[in-house]
């Protein structure tokens, strides 16, 4: 299972959660790692339309062998706060080099994994300094399509607004255990617990 740290604060309150997350998934038995964008050194998507001709990026920096543990891992969670109703900068250079993949799939005309692996899924963590749950629309949405292009099911989500300054979500009275059982589930293929709706 790849935890994507897309947080450019260390030891925020997403990177919090994705820890949580990958311990449950850990004690459920899964090999896990986490990986922070933030310590990478990462240029955005060039529109060069090179991956068009290969299927690869030709950009050559620290995300490269990222793209490839995407394809390699059975599980990714994508942890990221939101800003302007959408994912955090590192989360969006990760996304847009996605592009390759697009690229490999929909131009090419090529399977990204050989033999299929229809088993894979995602899980989307997020937490918002705003108290309305519909920042997180834009997010999401860009998630979704991140893990179409990955083919990766959309396993669940664990989103928590009024989540701001660093060390809020300790405070949060169920979120802690929440990832954690989302990253047990995720491990074992079972459905995510559904967190209680916020108001």
């Amino acid at each position: 299972m790849l935890g994507i740290a897309a947080s450019p604060r260390t030891d925020g309150n997403t990177d919090t959660l994705l820890r949580e997350v990958l311990r449950g998934a850990a004690d459920a038995g899964a090999h896990t790692e986490f990986l922070p964008l933030r310590s990478l050194r990462m240029r955005p998507c060039a529109e060069c339309g090179r991956c068009q001709a290969t299927g690869r990026c030709a950009l050559d920096d620290d995300l490269a062998p990222v793209l490839d543990k995407l394809l390699a891992a059975d599980h990714v969670v994508l942890a990221s706060p939101i800003f302007f109703v959408g994912v955090s900068a590192q989360a969006k250079t990760l996304i847009d080099r996605c592009q390759a993949f697009w690229s490999l799939k929909y131009v090419l005309k090529k399977p990204l994994y050989d033999p299929p692996r229809p088993a894979r899924r995602g899980l989307f963590v997020s937490c918002c300094g705003w108290h309305k749950p519909t920042m997180f629309d834009g997010a999401r949405r860009t998630v979704k399509a991140l893990f179409v292009c990955l083919e990766l099911a959309y396993a669940g989500e664990l989103l928590y607004p009024s989540i701001d300054a660093e060390g809020d979500i300790l405070g949060h009275p169920t979120a802690l255990a929440e990832a954690y059982a989302a990253g047990a589930a995720l491990a074992r293929g079972e459905a995510i617990p559904a967190p209680p709706a916020t108001p």
